[in-house]
């Protein structure tokens, strides 16, 4: 069995509606949190996505843009729950926008794992013309040259479609052509259940829920490939969760700090503790 944390290391305060509700403009704005996932358990520890790296002139400017606030860096952020950046030995990237995968070089001893097809998308875009490049607006180019350097010396590890154990009790499936190229959801199977960490295939519940609630998917505001691919990846993780929302984890919700045990501390950032192992203690 997996403990699981929920870390938010920086928020957004004032979000577009409109680009979390594709369609819905003018609707005012709303906070998003800025998280990874932590999981300890089975002789491992394991991060779903690293944030971005706050100290970097670049991703202070898309901070500036993106009006993140309160960003704090993995040393400050996992000390809350007693881990170093260090210890962490597998990192699960759910996709390369730089809000997830911006701070690679934080996690020196980890291996790290992502889709194949999401690289080489990202690479395939990067090529493209200044004019076709509305689509990467949340990439930072750094990180997937970063990635291929990873690659190089076998630190990265490309997997292509559907993993059944990539870690014990961890499985991979890929969201394509939707939110990005290929984004992958983490599913975590604990005796107590399984949990999904889905990425930014949704960025609130409504996403999956629909607008109060009637049961019609929207999707994410800001998508590379299509509203369908999208919406049938929502069919999937509705499907895997049998149908309970509690068992979705979406990283930018700050419905998380109300729906799991948490805590906010002094820098007004959040843990929720999802789920403990067996003799594992509560840090809240």
């Amino acid at each position: 069995m997996y403990s699981i944390w929920l870390l938010e290391y920086a928020h957004v305060p004032t979000q577009a509606i409109g680009s979390v509700l594709s369609g819905q403009h003018n609707k005012g704005c709303r906070e998003l949190a800025f998280t990874y996932m932590l999981l300890k358990g089975n002789g491992h520890t394991i991060l779903v996505d690293v944030g971005t790296d706050g100290e970097s002139p670049v991703t202070r400017k898309m901070h500036e843009r993106d009006c993140v606030t309160g960003w704090q860096p993995p040393h400050k952020i996992l000390a809350k729950v007693g881990v170093r950046p260090e210890e962490v030995d597998t990192v699960l990237l759910t996709h390369a926008h730089y809000d997830h995968m911006d701070n690679l070089k934080a996690f020196p001893n980890a291996r790290f794992v992502i889709q194949e097809k999401e690289i080489l998308g990202w690479v395939w875009a990067m090529t493209r013309e200044k004019k076709f490049r509305a689509p990467q607006m949340a990439l930072k180019s750094e990180n997937i040259y970063e990635a291929l350097h990873l690659i190089e010396e076998g630190r990265m590890v490309l997997v292509d479609g559907e993993v059944k154990d990539v870690l014990p009790d961890i499985d991979l499936y890929p969201a394509m052509e939707g939110h990005t190229f290929a984004s992958q959801i983490v599913v975590v199977r604990n005796p107590d259940g399984v949990w999904q960490n889905v990425g930014d295939v949704a960025y609130v519940r409504e996403n999956l829920t629909g607008l109060n609630g009637d049961g019609v998917f929207v999707p994410v505001g800001l998508m590379v490939g299509s509203p369908y691919h999208i919406t049938k990846s929502y069919e999937k993780i509705l499907c895997v969760a049998g149908g309970d929302l509690n068992r979705v984890i979406i990283g930018h919700e700050t419905d998380n700090w109300t729906r799991y045990p948490s805590k906010q501390y002094e820098d007004g950032l959040h843990v929720a503790e999802i789920a403990l192992a067996e003799g594992e203690a509560s840090v809240l």
